[in-house]
């Protein structure tokens, strides 16, 4: 690996753990119902990735992204908001994950052809838009184009970020804010 996927990649990993933790601790001050913390995040989404970049069809494929994650998220939330901590934080993780690559498999077949970018790679969209980890995403581009990966970072600008970040805080919040509750059903 390269030492700027490594940087990219440790910034990433910093910003997860610092939203993850911040989730856990507003969790302890704050009672937030989850449809509108949802609601919330999604368009928050929404707003910050359309104003960072070109707007038309990108726009588009922002909104419905951001719609994808945000229902993955709210169903994910849901369902891991009473269950034990060890299997909520298991489901959430694995939730989380599905939320976040829906919904930039949605952005990505939006914005670009299946010739540009073919299907079958598209589990390795997420590392390319995020770190630029991956780099062979099967597009036929000469070698003066800019490269695919390049080019999906570049039209996804800050969405692949917030919605990492954002779903750290947002599913640990839930999992937190359940154990609490739990607690306080158990010592009431």
């Amino acid at each position: 690996m390269s030492s700027e996927v490594l940087l990219f990649t440790g910034a990433v990993g910093a910003l997860l753990a610092t939203a993850v933790l911040l989730g856990r601790t507003l969790a302890k001050r704050r009672h937030w119902r989850i449809l509108p913390m949802m609601g919330s995040l999604t368009a928050s989404v929404i707003v910050l990735t359309v104003t960072t970049g070109p707007f038309g069809a990108r726009s588009l494929a922002v909104m419905l992204a951001a719609a994808l994650w945000g229902a993955v998220l709210f169903s994910t939330a849901s369902l891991v908001r009473h269950s034990h901590s060890l299997l909520a934080t298991v489901v959430s993780v694995i939730g989380g994950v599905i939320a976040i690559n829906a919904a930039l498999v949605a952005f990505v077949v939006v914005r670009f052809s299946s010739t540009d970018a073919p299907r079958e790679y598209a589990l390795h969209w997420l590392p390319a838009m995020l770190t630029g980890a991956v780099k062979d995403l099967g597009g036929v581009r000469s070698e003066t184009e800019t490269p695919l990966w390049v080019h999906m970072s570049e039209d996804a600008s800050l969405l692949p970020l917030l919605m990492v970040v954002l779903t750290g805080f947002a599913l640990s919040y839930v999992v937190r804010r359940g154990a609490l509750t739990r607690t306080a059903g158990v010592a009431g």
